[in-house]
């Protein structure tokens, strides 16, 4: 197995250079909002400017959820859905819960997550029982792990197989060598500094081998140094598309960008730059800090 760590930009570039090509990915995963709700506040957004928990309005969320469904499907790529979970209102952010992969036989596996917060640990045996009725191979982290989010923190490359790996408020720094060795796949660990941008997928959004969305100031100066060093394009995006959650934006194909709609100077950067950005309105998901990417499990 290669450098199972990388971090100075030698080595990231040299990964990126050797590393085998990652097949993309056709289809997601996807949870219902059935019982989304805000109930306890476990990120900065949770909250109204007055302190208050946000209200959600259900039948919006279920429609918004739809739209982002029938997104995928229209640029071609398939949707599978796993049924809310009890009552555990964010159920439906299923980049969280797992890390699917496939092992070095072509082999459909499963990293399952340990959540931070413990009114999110019951999502996981939900997710758990939809693999192993799918025959997929499940590993579980060690012990030693204090915590992991799955894809909230686990974001593969768009073309290589290398990962990005967030070290933050959700995953531990202990999370990645553990991760990089039951995947077989190096990872460029990326130290996360603003409590806002709680998950990698809050602030980084691959988009093609060359290109990224980011959030500079979300990341420490040797994060920074690394990303600069995995793409030769970074597009920063501005303080009010930030806050809208730009950067939570998916790009399954190397063209499509699904995004938050209002960004508006993050989508005409990605026009200038070839890209079709595909604009859905996620608000009242992100009254829970969540938005494209977070709704959706890409799996491999």
């Amino acid at each position: 197995m290669p450098e199972a760590i990388l971090n100075t930009p030698a080595e990231i570039k040299a990964a990126l250079k050797s590393a085998p090509d990652r097949p993309k990915s056709s289809r997601v995963l996807m949870a219902r909002p059935d019982h989304f709700s805000v109930l306890t506040a476990i990120n900065p957004w949770m909250k109204t400017k007055s302190g208050r928990l946000h209200s959600v309005n259900k039948e919006t969320a279920l429609s918004q959820w739809d739209a982002l469904r029938e997104a995928y499907e229209k640029i071609g790529v398939g949707v599978e859905v796993i049924e809310a979970g009890g009552e555990l209102p964010d159920f439906c952010f299923c980049a969280n819960q797992s890390f699917p992969f496939l092992d070095g036989h072509s082999r459909p596996a499963v990293i399952l997550s340990r959540m931070k917060n413990e009114s999110r640990a019951p999502e996981v045996p939900y997710y758990e029982r939809w693999y192993s009725s799918r025959g997929w191979r499940i590993y579980e982290l060690p012990r030693t792990v204090p915590s992991f989010e799955g894809m909230g923190d686990a974001i593969r490359h768009p073309t290589k197989n290398v990962l990005f790996g967030g070290i933050g408020p959700r995953s531990a720094e202990a999370a990645w060598p553990e991760v990089a060795k039951i995947s077989d796949t190096p990872v460029i660990p990326l130290r996360l500094k603003d409590e806002r941008f709680y998950h990698l997928d809050t602030c980084l959004a691959c988009l093609d081998a060359s290109t990224a969305l980011w959030i500079p100031d979300a990341f420490d100066a040797p994060t920074q140094e690394r990303l600069r060093a995995a793409f030769a394009q970074l597009v920063a995006v501005p303080p009010k598309d930030a806050a809208n959650f730009a950067c939570n934006a998916h790009c399954p194909d190397g063209k499509h960008v699904i995004l938050q709609k209002g960004s508006t100077a993050t989508v005409a950067e990605l026009k200038k730059r070839g890209f079709a950005p595909i604009e859905v309105d996620t608000g009242e998901f992100i009254k829970s800090g969540g938005s494209v990417f977070c709704l959706k499990l890409e799996l491999p």
